[in-house]
């Protein structure tokens, strides 16, 4: 936003609710304690968040920006992605998590598991995971259950030998130790991949990239602020990013071909 020339406390000013509980009333109260904060526009992050705030605004004029949801048609915010209608709009997130799986096995060639730990409370990680079910990769999918970072480190330690790689879906439960588990993975000599943005030690990531989404998100509200309706912005899809971890390759003994490095948005050393 002060790319486009709006300064904080004097043009616009941001109110943040964060670290909400995803159980029970906690995001409802926290999107309806924004709300009354009398807001120009409320800028939502992630799927279920998303979802909440389309409900919550119903009947009323708030403009809403949402980020981070993959399936904004399938979730009923928005009526088409050329014309959401109603009063939100926002950047969709590219549901990369079958290509994601597909640059780990390119780069670990002969691979046959993949350990795929997920908590079966995180939504986006249950549908992430259904979704690379339906495609079928050619490799066998472990997925085992966790609930916290401790855990899916203690499992990556136990790994059987015969795991050949370990990758990471969207998932609020991990991604914050997202450093913890790729360690985990390296003092086993395994290669890790992932479907979104984390810690740069991750081997291989193909997401989408979240910096260039806030400078979508930015211009849309933007246009919003200008008074064009959230109904007359198309959803816009976000741009994605290969990144390739060379110290994390060198820690494991593994050769990155060149053919893959030549298509990588960012190698990180």
């Amino acid at each position: 936003m002060f790319e486009l020339g709006y300064i904080e406390g004097k043009d616009i000013r941001y109110i943040y609710k964060g670290n909400l509980n995803s159980q029970g009333n906690g995001v409802d109260d926290g999107i309806k304690e924004l709300l009354e904060q009398d807001l120009d526009i409320l800028l939502v992050l992630g799927r279920d968040v998303s979802i909440r705030a389309k409900k919550l605004v119903q009947g009323t004029d708030m403009p809403v920006l949402f980020t981070g949801n993959a399936q904004p048609l399938e979730d009923g915010l928005v009526e088409s992605l050329s014309h959401p209608g109603g009063n939100i709009t926002g950047v969709m997130v590219t549901n990369n998590v079958s290509k994601a799986m597909e640059w780990l096995m390119t780069i670990t060639s002969g691979a046959k598991k993949v350990c795929i730990p997920y908590n079966p409370d995180d939504s986006i990680s249950v549908a992430e995971l259904a979704k690379l079910e339906r495609d079928k990769p050619q490799i066998e999918m472990i997925p085992y259950v966790i609930h916290s970072v401790e855990e899916a480190v203690k499992t990556i330690e136990a790994l059987p030998q015969d795991v050949d790689a370990v990758f990471l879906i969207p998932s609020p439960t991990l991604s914050t130790g997202s450093r913890q588990l790729v360690r985990a993975a390296v003092k086993r000599g395994i290669p890790t991949g992932s479907s979104i943005m984390l810690d740069e030690s991750v081997l291989i990531t193909f997401a989408s990239d979240f910096y260039r989404i806030g400078k979508q998100t930015a211009r849309l509200a933007q246009m919003i602020n200008n008074g064009v309706k959230p109904s007359e912005l198309p959803v816009e899809m976000s741009e994605m990013t290969l990144t390739i971890n060379l110290k994390t390759a060198e820690e494991i003994g593994l050769v990155i071909p060149d053919k893959v490095l030549m298509q990588a948005t960012t190698i990180a050393r």
